[in-house]
């Protein structure tokens, strides 16, 4: 039985992947979780190529949590650590640590559920059991990313065209464009409908609902709350997407 460590990857952030502000857009930071997770993930024949290939199993995206004290920022270099933090259920957590030296920026919790890619139902984790791999049960119930409360006086924001560029192999919209989206439809702040000021968000949860298509129309709704907001995406009656922050005091 082999027990999957920790796993630390090290990045220094590019002009390209930082907004207006000099900040790491949250698209790249979902990016980069990501692409830091299958490099761990590869070093015990979970990445999602050997997996579809040799089980016909992929892991999706449920939830994502985020503490953030500040968001790296251009040129800065970053530690990205990673760990798996065990089940709930269905669902796999891993845990994301993202510091520069010393400092702490982030910390971000995804859930995943494990998916048959023929029946596309929900895996039991114990079709992994092949792997004879120990993953150690660290997950605290208060670190459970859990259903978001939506209130029915929501506010239509804008419409989003899902187009070529936001799809990834699977042919659905990634799950790092939601970040895009997030930031495009924040409530912000205009002082002489020019100088654009940023609300600095504290808090993010984005739960992932229903896969986005080619040439649908997502309907954004949002309400914005005493410190932050909730925001939604709906195609043809569906919810795509759900999301709560919350912004610095």
């Amino acid at each position: 039985m082999r027990i999957m460590t920790d796993y630390m990857a090290v990045k220094k952030i590019a002009s390209y992947e930082v907004n207006l502000f000099g900040e790491l857009r949250l698209s790249t930071i979902l990016r980069i979780c990501q692409e830091v997770a299958e490099e761990h993930l590869t070093k015990y024949q979970m990445d999602h190529v050997t997996l579809m290939k040799t089980q016909n199993l992929a892991f999706l995206i449920l939830r994502v949590g985020m503490k953030i004290n500040r968001l790296p920022k251009d040129g800065e270099t970053i530690t990205v650590l990673t760990r798996p933090e065990g089940n709930s259920g269905a669902q796999f957590y891993r845990s994301y640590k993202i510091c520069v030296d010393k400092e702490e920026l982030m910390d971000i919790m995804y859930s995943n559920i494990l998916v048959d890619s023929n029946t596309h139902k929900i895996a039991h984790p114990s079709r992994l059991d092949y792997l004879e791999i120990d993953i150690k049960q660290t997950l605290s119930p208060k670190e459970k990313l859990n259903k978001l409360k939506i209130p029915e006086d929501m506010q239509l924001w804008g419409v989003r065209q899902i187009c070529f560029s936001d799809l990834d192999f699977n042919g659905h919209m990634s799950n790092s464009i939601y970040g895009n989206i997030i930031e495009d439809y924040l409530p912000y702040n205009y002082i002489n409908d020019s100088n654009l000021i940023r609300k600095e968000l504290y808090k993010l949860q984005i739960n992932y609902v229903k896969e986005s298509e080619l040439k649908d129309s997502m309907s954004v709704y949002g309400k914005e709350l005493e410190q932050g907001f909730i925001m939604t995406g709906n195609v043809e009656g569906c919810r795509t997407f759900e999301c709560q922050g919350e912004f610095s005091l």
